[in-house]
């Protein structure tokens, strides 16, 4: 969404998201069925039609051929399909594993089916494969609906098959709520997993979506509301994601009018080691709020730390208690800073330690965060 200034708006800003494991998720799922009386049916309907409209929008044109599994993920995929047809997409769908191919979730949609069945000769497998790349050819997405999160170790033949099938696909391939053959709680891929260019998650991310390398075959990832009740006690133990609206509610508020003075100097005892991480340890700064930093250290340094431009550089001084050209020094600088943070690119030779000491004795009870060199 783009405002009349042509600024983008980011209409949705929780604080609070969480990142269950699979078995959080489905303990959850659980959960609001018995507990709550949300009907089963309904989130599988909520879930795929939601999918179905991030299908849309994202890549609009072409044949949408799913996967689909014998679990409610593939539930969810044929529920997408219905849904895609019904807008006027050109639909296929790909069994995968027993499921009957006049679902009830179609509603009395017929939807064109191959049935993959990778059987044990090698003659019906290459079959099997030469048609399940047949209807894939002309996909221009692939709604993989296989395996989900609940997924424990490798994929098996049949899903393995698919799943490298998905892989060669030139078109788009969008995932529902996991890239099947990652493990939704961990993100290990213990053998092949599909390759995906969106994920659709179902409710909140999947911790095993977050972590690598699951998170590498996830592509963008987007999580849907699909009529989950509100957070309960079962979900206690849950990872929390640090998004912006937690930002928002976790950072200071600065008026227009305040002064740099007024929420918060820092100052950053570097040196030429590494005099980038200077550099990143003032941007940081800035974009945590602090209204001014002053970086102390040699001259090499100063050219580094322009490409920060609102960074104040102060220069050490030939001895302990000196001031640069301008009349500043270092330890006027900490004295005139809330915070101290010491260490990046400072060196572990005798001339650091004797600015690393002189640093802490100009710190005199402020906060301090000591990095790095400091720390050696």
């Amino acid at each position: 969404m783009t405002a009349a200034s042509g600024v983008e708006q980011r209409p949705f800003g929780r604080a609070g998201v969480g990142a269950p494991t699979a078995c959080q998720a489905a303990r959850y799922d659980q959960r609001s069925i018995e507990d709550r009386g949300v009907p089963e049916p309904a989130l599988m309907e909520n879930a795929g039609r939601q999918a179905a409209l991030i299908v849309e929008h994202l890549f609009p044109k072409g044949e949408v051929v799913a996967l689909v599994g014998s679990g409610n993920n593939g539930g969810d995929a044929l529920v997408c399909l219905r849904a895609l047809a019904a807008w006027g997409r050109p639909v296929s769908a790909v069994v995968v594993g027993k499921r009957t191919v006049t679902d009830p979730v179609l509603h009395g949609w017929e939807l064109p089916t191959t049935v993959l069945d990778a059987g044990r000769t090698s003659a019906v497998q290459a079959d099997a494969v030469r048609r399940l790349e047949r209807r894939l050819a002309g996909a221009a997405v692939v709604v993989d609906g296989l395996l989900g999160t609940g997924i424990k170790g490798a994929p098996r033949p049949a899903h393995q098959t698919a799943i490298e099938a998905a892989n060669r696909v030139p078109g788009a391939v969008v995932a529902l709520d996991a890239p099947s053959g990652v493990d939704g709680t961990d993100g290990t891929v213990p053998g092949a997993a599909v390759q995906a260019d969106a994920t659709v998650a179902f409710g909140w991310p999947k911790l095993g979506t977050l972590l690598h390398p699951g998170r590498g075959r996830c592509g963008r990832l987007v999580a849907v509301e699909i009529g989950f009740p509100p957070r309960a006690p079962w979900s206690d133990g849950w990872a929390e994601l640090a998004t912006p609206g937690w930002a928002s509610q976790v950072l200071p508020r600065r008026f227009a009018a305040t002064h740099k003075n007024e929420v918060g100097a820092l100052a950053v005892v570097a040196g030429p080691a590494m005099a980038g991480a200077a550099a990143l340890a003032a941007r940081s700064a800035f974009r945590c709020g602090a209204g001014l930093v002053r970086v102390c250290g040699p001259a090499e340094v100063a050219g580094v730390v322009a490409a920060v431009p609102e960074v104040v550089f102060v220069a050490d001084a030939p001895k302990a208690g000196g001031a640069d050209a301008s009349g500043r020094s270092p330890e006027a600088a900490i004295e005139a800073s809330r915070a101290l943070v010491a260490g990046p690119g400072l060196g572990t030779n005798a001339g650091a330690a004797r600015r690393l000491e002189r640093a802490m004795a100009a710190r005199a009870g402020r906060p301090a965060v000591l990095d790095a060199d400091a720390l050696t």
